[in-house]
């Protein structure tokens, strides 16, 4: 898609809108057109589609020819996402399904649509998350879950009641980019806008039950000033990955360089080089004759230059990038001669696993209050006590190996005997909730069978009993 989403007007002619709501469409949009730009430069970076920037000592001509990439802005974005792994939803009392939202979630494959929008937060700062009753006529799910993109969305936050007041969604575009269908989702509506060859736009307006705007940010590092967050793909982040590409470039050239060593002849005729300089510096034997004075050429070899430095420059904007980001470097492509140990790349990684953990308790905000958007659509009720005790249950971010995870829980059940029998002691093991499941509906499952066995053994005591005594 194009970045002239700029020069798009904001609607004038909208049929069954009022004036306010008009308004409110309006801000959206050039917020939207505002932000677009922006949005589509860091998806760029992400993909690895950034531009060479000029340095002015690389000729033009060699920057057109090198195709070089480098997808350490991806690195920025994909190291965090893979730790912010969702589990499902929980209760304080532990049940494995609450509120049987299972079968909601699994018909809008939301184990697939919630990595997505997590790797879009922390990629363009934030994505969204809209709930609505779907249309079961035509296949769909009883409410419909659906991830959107912060690049054809944008939203207003209400400071006062800490929540999202509109939302824009964009839902079709033209072939060359122009918006021909979106939704805007108010609290008392959701706005369906299908644009007409005139330019204006047909409305059809959609009740809203619940009161309140059906869509929810997922933020990355939200602040006072930025409630919607920033993105992980920083402006640091640019600028040190451009000196790190144009790095990519001086070396390659200079590889170039380095294949062929430099050559001075003295003393040599005109015609000496009549096979090309190149071809004089790659044959495996080379002759010259003597110069019309009859003295014997004089052929050197200037000194050897060392890609050494290009390569020290190279490893010191890996380091940069991994202080601006806390990715590993081991994870940019910079490999040390020492392996390093468990306690350094528990080190390393104690950044992300820090950061991992504030963003899952950030975004589980968000999460709670759509699995209460789920309920409250799909049963049309109020939000219950027990409802708004919901919350989100996110995998470890940190990696523990089996054995100290083992030799910690053996040490802390010492402390508490009953560790042991809680789904917590499983989890601090490091099985996933898949894994725990299973493991709880086997020891259910030879609970049963121990419990038969008992019962049949004192069935047939019992009845040994009354046979030696039949009175």
């Amino acid at each position: 898609m194009s970045v002239a989403l700029v020069t798009w007007q904001a609607p004038r002619f909208v049929t069954n809108v009022s004036d306010a709501e008009l308004d409110i469409i309006r801000q959206l949009f050039v917020t939207l057109a505002a932000k677009y730009p922006r949005n589509v430069m860091r998806s760029m970076y992400f993909d690895a589609k950034m531009p060479l920037q000029p340095t002015g000592n690389i000729p033009e001509e060699a920057m057109r020819k090198i195709k070089a990439v480098l997808d350490w802005p991806e690195k920025a974005v994909s190291a965090l996402a893979e730790r912010s792994v969702f589990e499902g939803f929980v209760t304080p009392g532990g049940d494995q399904d609450p509120f049987d939202l299972f079968g909601i979630l699994d018909a809008n494959r939301f184990d697939l649509e919630l990595p997505q929008a997590i790797t879009s937060a922390y990629k363009h700062a934030c994505s969204f998350i809209t709930t609505t009753l779907g249309d079961t006529a035509a296949g769909e799910p009883e409410v419909l879950v659906m991830a959107r993109s912060a690049e054809w969305s944008t939203a207003i936050w209400d400071k006062r009641r800490r929540m999202v007041s509109s939302a824009l969604t964009v839902t079709e575009t033209t072939a060359d980019g122009q918006p021909s269908a979106m939704d805007v989702w108010l609290p008392d509506a959701v706005l369906s806008m299908t644009r007409r060859p005139s330019g204006s736009w047909v409305t059809e307006r959609q009740p809203n039950p619940l009161g309140e705007v059906l869509i929810e940010p997922l933020t990355f590092d939200p602040q006072l000033d930025r409630p919607f967050g920033r993105s992980r793909i920083t402006r640091p982040v640019m600028n040190i990955t451009d000196h790190a590409l144009t790095t990519i470039v001086r070396t390659e050239i200079s590889a170039d360089f380095y294949a062929a060593p430099r050559m001075m002849a003295l003393g040599v005729t005109q015609d000496a080089f009549t096979r090309g300089k190149w071809q004089a510096a790659i044959d495996r034997w080379f002759a010259i004759s003597k110069d019309e004075d009859g003295d014997v050429p004089t052929v050197q070899q200037f000194p050897q230059m060392t890609m050494q430095p290009l390569t020290d420059l190279y490893r010191m904007y890996a380091t940069q990038f991994s202080g601006a980001t806390g990715v590993p470097v081991a994870n940019l492509g910079i490999v040390t001669d020492n392996p390093p140990s468990a306690e350094a790349l528990f080190a390393d990684d104690r950044r992300l696993v820090s950061t991992a953990k504030r963003q899952n308790r950030i975004m589980a905000s968000s999460l709670r209050r759509v699995a209460q958007k789920i309920v409250r659509l799909r049963d049309a009720s109020e939000l219950t006590p027990e409802l708004q005790r919901i919350d989100a249950s996110w995998a470890n971010p940190a990696f523990t190996s089996p054995t100290a995870a083992a030799d910690a829980l053996q040490k802390l059940s010492l402390v508490f005997p009953w560790l042991g029998e809680s789904e917590v002691a499983l989890e601090f093991a490091g099985f996933s909730q898949t894994e725990i499941t299973r493991l709880l509906s086997d020891k259910r499952r030879g609970q049963t069978t121990n419990a038969l066995s008992t019962l049949s053994a004192l069935g047939k005591t019992t009845g040994a009993a009354a046979g030696d005594n039949p009175s």
